[in-house]
């Protein structure tokens, strides 16, 4: 860093220690991660071979609708279990209990309006699936104490063994329901199986029983801790699926069904490889809350990897999306190709943004992501209503011309918890992404000479492209940013720094 507070800085065993801690918790949550999405996108691909557009669009509504009361579910309570330096059980206990009462309501809420959601969607078989996998609501509050404690821990380790084999359990169930004609109901008992799996398994590996009591006076600390980070949880899920919700009110369920699988596209591996980057980095910017030179140095590292690895894989998929959905035999979602074209360009901003709420919660600075949720929660569904009034792919662009808009109010949040100016901490973070360009000309250049030289061979021609952009990019990254590499490994200078 280039100011008085860094400039002395050495390595020290402490350093290598606390990375060693990193590097061990990003390869155990990676590994996990990228485990349990291959499994999924597996068990996905599959699914949508055996059920409709217009299958796969209604189950995308159920999801997103829950994905929005899941995080009033938690009430940020998790956030603040994990980020309190001298949490009692006592406090923990007063937790699950509020949380429980706060999932039952919401889930008789549920129940109750169900039937008229089916018919704001004009879809009788939403509201069944609603009241079934409203039950997830209640499941999530019996383990969500168990799975914070191990992230406080930073156990990661258990984590993703609870959660691949629940993953892997339920994936064999959407599939297996998907292929005897179930429908829109093979996913969403595919996503329920999976949170009964998850319950069962976070409480083998760290059993946690409430005991009978709660004190308000004692937990209201945490919970207005936890308000911010489930306002902004809140207002972040509505406005991500507020496109869904949009699309399939206007467009109608097939339509969803399109948009959904470019979303996804895009979104699943850019969402698989930040929580991967999230989980760690969460309960890793907390212990160092009070260190802000190495805060700084680790946010700026990680933000920095971030961009260019996540990047790299948009570009990937950007160039080369026709080419999988032709292997994979998934024509039918051709319509796609342009949104996942116009969705990579919103995956670059959410790849580096989605690290600043670590930091402010970290910092405990919840409110600053509540701003931030709640200005994007005005600003993108106004930006939606806009494009829906074109087509489909207007929907789409409203996300590139609105949403950098909020990433930059983000940013300068970030800034100021890292008491830095916002042009330097842009500055240190953007030219990591220079690294795309080659990699982009490379993947470029690789599909025009497939297409004009081997146009027969599609899966030949896919690997080729994907190994040698790979190849590039990954060397360049290297290259580039041998420095960060420095950082992550603990061997930090001034210089580096």
């Amino acid at each position: 860093m280039a100011d008085s507070n860094t400039s002395n800085h050495q390595p020290s065993s402490d350093d290598a220690s606390f990375s060693w801690q990193v590097i061990r918790s990003f390869l155990y949550s990676g590994v996990g991660t990228t485990v349990s999405k291959v499994l999924n996108v597996v068990a996905l691909l599959v699914v949508l071979k055996l059920i409709s557009t217009s299958a796969f669009g209604i189950a995308s509504i159920v999801l997103a609708i829950f994905s929005i009361l899941r995080a009033v579910t938690e009430l940020g309570l998790g956030v603040a279990i994990v980020q309190a330096q001298d949490i009692t059980r006592a406090e923990i206990d007063s937790l699950f209990w509020l949380s429980l009462l706060i999932s039952g309501s919401i889930y008789l809420l549920l129940v109750a309006s169900a039937p008229l959601i089916g018919q704001f969607y004009g879809q009788s078989q939403i509201s069944p699936l609603l009241q079934v996998y409203g039950l997830s609501v209640v499941i999530f509050s019996f383990y969500f104490v168990p799975k914070n404690l191990l992230t406080k821990e930073m156990a990661f380790g258990r984590i993703v063994l609870a959660e691949n084999a629940s993953l892997l359990g339920s994936a064999l169930v959407m599939v297996a329901l998907a292929y005897l004609g179930f429908g829109a109901w093979s996913v969403i008992l595919g996503e329920l199986g999976n949170r009964v799996g998850r319950l069962a398994l976070f409480h083998v590996f760290r059993p946690y029983w409430p005991n009978w009591r709660f004190d308000w006076a004692e937990i209201k600390p945490r919970v207005s801790f936890g308000l911010y980070a489930t306002g902004s949880r809140l207002l972040y899920n509505f406005y991500i699926k507020a496109d869904y919700l949009l699309v399939g009110r206007v467009f109608g369920p097939e339509a969803v069904g399109v948009y959904a699988m470019a979303f996804r596209i895009i979104s699943d591996p850019v969402r698989t490889l930040t929580s991967t980057v999230n989980d760690v980095a969460y309960p890793a910017f907390s212990k160092l809350q009070e260190e802000l030179e190495r805060l700084r140095t680790y946010f700026l590292t990680i933000a920095r990897a971030n961009l260019s690895l996540i990047g790299l894989v948009l570009v990937i998929i950007a160039v080369y999306v026709e080419s999988l959905l032709i292997v994979g035999g998934y024509q039918k979602y051709f319509d796609a190709i342009p949104l996942v074209h116009i969705f990579a360009v919103v995956g670059l901003l959410r790849s580096v943004s989605a690290l600043v709420p670590q930091l402010l919660n970290a910092v405990g600075e919840a409110r600053l992501n509540f701003f931030y949720s709640l200005a994007n929660s005005v600003l993108m569904p106004a930006a939606f209503l806009v494009g829906a009034q074109f087509s489909l792919n207007g929907v789409a662009w409203a996300w590139v011309t609105a949403f950098p808009m909020a990433v930059m109010l983000l940013f300068y949040f970030g800034a100021c918890a890292l008491k830095m100016p916002l042009f330097t901490v842009l500055g240190r973070i953007v030219p990591a992404g220079l690294v795309l360009l080659p990699a982009l000309g490379v993947a470029l250049g690789a599909q025009w000479l497939a297409d004009t030289y081997l146009p027969q061979m599609p899966i030949l021609t896919l690997a080729l492209g994907v190994l040698s952009t790979l190849g590039l990019g990954l060397g360049l990254i290297a290259w580039h940013e041998r420095e960060a590499i420095a950082v992550i490994r603990g061997r930090y200078s001034a210089q580096s720094a």
